[in-house]
């Protein structure tokens, strides 16, 4: 079995494994930073180390102990993963209470009895509520890694009871050179950082789904209309092609660069460097206040479909196409 080990998580990894071997780790470990990030892979990676039998000094799983075997084909007794159900984006007040009685059992192979929530954001009121209750009195030997991309979006009570690991400030270097690793020279580095957040497991991503393509057929779409060369109704049967996460993100992006623009007349500030002069007229034909509106509206859209199974989307889109067009200077 091969655990996912990424260079940007050795700092975490040395001082969890120093946590560990000191008999210093807490009943809950709270990994958050931007999705991309690779804090899944970092959970699984100590608990793979942690439920196996025979692990070295560097945190190395033997790979062939009956823990080792389980964890291999997702089938170990001492492991739980809470997930949003199937039916909706939440984690249900129901998953914590199971979860609450899967805690109280015995481990079966007298180590940990380890439970993973991601992400951890998706929990409802209640669900959070019941998992409270659990963090104030954890049975003995038994670790919760809450995995959140949105930390804080959690109640200050949870996080408050969770020792913090934090994914969001790698070493840039470190980040590079990694993904110099993984892409071909002529792929820009930089500009896949600056998109996904500094996150290079997202950034790989981007390449990965043609992510630059679609963008840019994005911001071509955008240029049109602005220019008033297609029709509001006709851009959003495009727009509705994309992810709509990634379709209001870059969105959101782009007005932010003209709101910076807007407010300093200054193209240093604009983060979407390569479209610079686009955004750079764009940010001389709509006024701040529009601005301003269109990103609240872009960020509730966001919201919306973060938070939603059900929402129809068709006229959100529509409704900020029209506000991109309307209110020019």
């Amino acid at each position: 079995m091969v655990n996912k080990i990424f260079p940007w998580h050795d700092t975490l990894w040395s001082r969890t494994l120093q946590m560990t071997t000191q008999d210093r780790l807490p009943h809950a470990l709270l990994l958050c930073g931007p999705q991309g990030m690779g804090k899944s892979a970092f959970a699984q990676r100590l608990t793979d180390y942690l439920l196996c039998q025979s692990p070295d000094e560097q945190g190395n799983i033997c790979g062939q102990c009956k823990s080792c075997l389980l964890l291999k084909a997702n089938n170990h007794p001492d492991l739980k993963t809470i997930i949003p159900t199937n039916t909706s984006k939440t984690i249900t007040v129901d998953q914590i209470r199971a979860l609450i009685q899967f805690c109280n059992l015995t481990a079966n192979y007298n180590r940990y009895q380890i439970v993973i929530i991601t992400p951890a954001e998706s929990m409802n009121r209640n669900a959070a509520n019941s998992l409270l209750k659990l963090l104030e009195e954890p049975p003995s030997n038994t670790l919760i890694l809450l995995i959140s991309h949105r930390p804080m979006a959690l109640m200050a009570t949870i996080r408050s009871r969770c020792q913090r690991l934090d994914f969001s400030r790698p070493e840039l270097t470190t980040l590079k050179n990694w993904l110099h690793t993984q892409l071909s020279p002529d792929v820009p580095i930089d500009l896949l950082l600056n998109l996904s957040n500094q996150a290079p497991l997202a950034a790989l991503s981007l390449v990965e789904t043609e992510g630059l393509k679609k963008r840019q057929t994005l911001f071509n779409d955008l240029s049109q209309l602005v220019n008033g060369k297609i029709d509001p109704i006709r851009v959003v049967e495009n727009w509705q092609a994309l992810e709509a996460t990634q379709l209001l993100s870059w969105l959101i992006s782009w007005t932010m660069d003209l709101i910076r623009f807007a407010s300093t007349q200054q193209t240093v500030y604009i983060l979407n460097q390569e479209q610079v002069e686009h955004l750079q007229r764009w940010g001389k034909q709509l006024s701040l206040s529009h601005l301003y509106q269109l990103l609240d509206l872009q960020q509730e859209a966001l919201r919306f479909v973060m938070n939603s199974s059900t929402i129809r989307l068709q006229g959100l889109l529509e409704l900020i196409a029209l506000t991109w067009i309307a209110h020019r200077r």
